[in-house]
């Protein structure tokens, strides 16, 4: 019988011959969609679910206390009580040489600013300051909703129209009409009524502007012409009232201005879960603010515009501003639309550093604006934030150069 096989074992490399070589590691798998698509479903699940289950998490706490910050903006201005309404929250800061203009100086040139979407006369009270320090007299003041200006009431409800007489006839059936008609001696089929119009939200650019207009006269700026000051979606409310309102404007500045182009992301806050996360957590507000306004916003800053939108109603606010912003304004147009407002000087003021896409949309401002002067700065989109003196003083120049060129004396 012949003997077995030895067993097979690993015999020693002979000690001259060359290391075998290693086999190559398998091709990595490429990443495809359908792999990528279950971790941002789960990523989403889960940060809904948080947000869902904060509020039973956290235990119920009573409202915060001000940030200083905002309870001092709240203390230097008031709201205006306009018939009708909104009322309208303003600040002014006027010069200390010349009294408010009534003094022994020279009279204060006049500066009405209209913050945009979300970021409200507390970002331009640096603004404020410096300009009055210039010798400026500067009121800032928030738009409807905006800001600290309050909520506008809710518009009523339209009447409700007329039941169609083959409506009626499915609900109520056909003999119905004939017990009516004995019982009232009419005929209960009536043609619907046309449909009533809707009512005007208070964010239209020409309801906005009818408020400004009231909040200037409450003021008592109506006495000389303004020069009027548009950050942001404020452009298409700050042009009707330059339109309505020719004689009472000097001068205009943009400011970062586009009239369906908001700086503030509103539609984050127009989904209910995500929206009250990013209030409730400071960190992710601030980044929030750095991300798409201003990228040297401070941890006290950015908390007082976070208290601001968190009071009563005012993320709604913001959200039902947006959704009512003029996605059709044309500032080309606008500039052409009569001769006073062709006549009037303007200045635009555009961030160079925010992003290409930005300088190109400054582009485009500029084309429509041929006779506009055009002038870059080193701030982001809210350049009152991270730019003020820088911004302040380019105003202050225009300003005074545009009352030379009026051979204006404030009345």
């Amino acid at each position: 019988m012949p003997a077995a096989d030895p067993p097979v074992t690993d015999a020693a490399p002979d000690e001259g011959a060359p290391p075998r070589p290693s086999p190559p590691p398998p091709p990595p798998r490429p990443l495809s969609l359908a792999s990528a698509l279950p971790f941002w479903f789960y990523l989403a699940a889960a940060v809904s679910l948080l947000a869902l289950l904060l509020p039973h998490i956290l235990p119920p706490s009573s409202p915060a206390p001000l940030p200083p910050l905002l309870r001092g903006h709240l203390a230097a201005g008031r709201v205006l009580k306009l018939d009708p309404a909104p009322g309208l929250f303003a600040v002014t800061s006027l010069p200390a040489d010349s009294g408010g203009g009534g003094g022994g100086g020279s009279p204060a040139h006049r500066v009405l600013v209209l913050p945009g979407l979300a970021a409200g006369s507390l970002s331009f009270r640096r603004v404020l300051s410096s300009l009055s320090s210039r010798g400026v007299h500067a009121t800032a003041l928030d738009l409807p909703g905006q800001g600290l200006s309050p909520r506008p009431p809710a518009a009523p409800a339209p009447a409700p129209s007329r039941t169609s007489a083959l409506r009626e006839i499915m609900d109520r059936g056909i003999f119905h009409a004939f017990e009516h008609l004995v019982q009232t001696g009419e005929v209960p089929y009536q043609e619907e009524a046309p449909p009533a119009a809707a009512p005007r939200s208070p964010h239209a650019p020409d309801e906005a502007a009818a408020a400004v207009a009231r909040a200037a006269e409450a003021l008592g700026l109506g006495v000389a012409p303004v020069h009027l000051v548009l950050h942001d979606t404020a452009l298409a409310a700050g042009a009707a009232f330059a339109s309505a309102h020719p004689g009472a404007v000097r001068s205009v500045t943009l400011v970062d201005a586009a009239a369906s182009l908001p700086a503030f992301p509103a539609a984050v806050f127009d989904v209910p879960v995500l929206g009250r996360l990013v209030l409730r957590v400071p960190a992710l507000f601030r980044g929030l603010l750095r991300l798409c306004c201003a990228r040297g916003v401070g941890a006290e800053e950015a908390e007082a515009y976070r208290a601001a939108m968190r009071g009563e109603g005012k993320a709604e606010g913001v959200v039902e501003a947006w959704k009512a912003m003029n996605h059709s304004f044309r500032l080309g147009e606008w500039r052409g639309s009569s001769e006073e407002v062709r006549r009037l000087p303007m200045l635009v003021l555009w961030s160079g550093s925010w992003s290409d896409m930005w300088i190109d949309e400054g582009k485009k401002v500029a084309a429509a604006l041929p006779d506009a002067k055009f002038v870059y700065h080193s701030g982001g989109r809210w350049p009152q934030v991270d730019a003020f003196e820088e911004i302040s003083g380019l105003i202050t120049e225009f300003v005074t150069s545009s009352e030379e060129a009026a051979g204006g004396q404030i009345e």
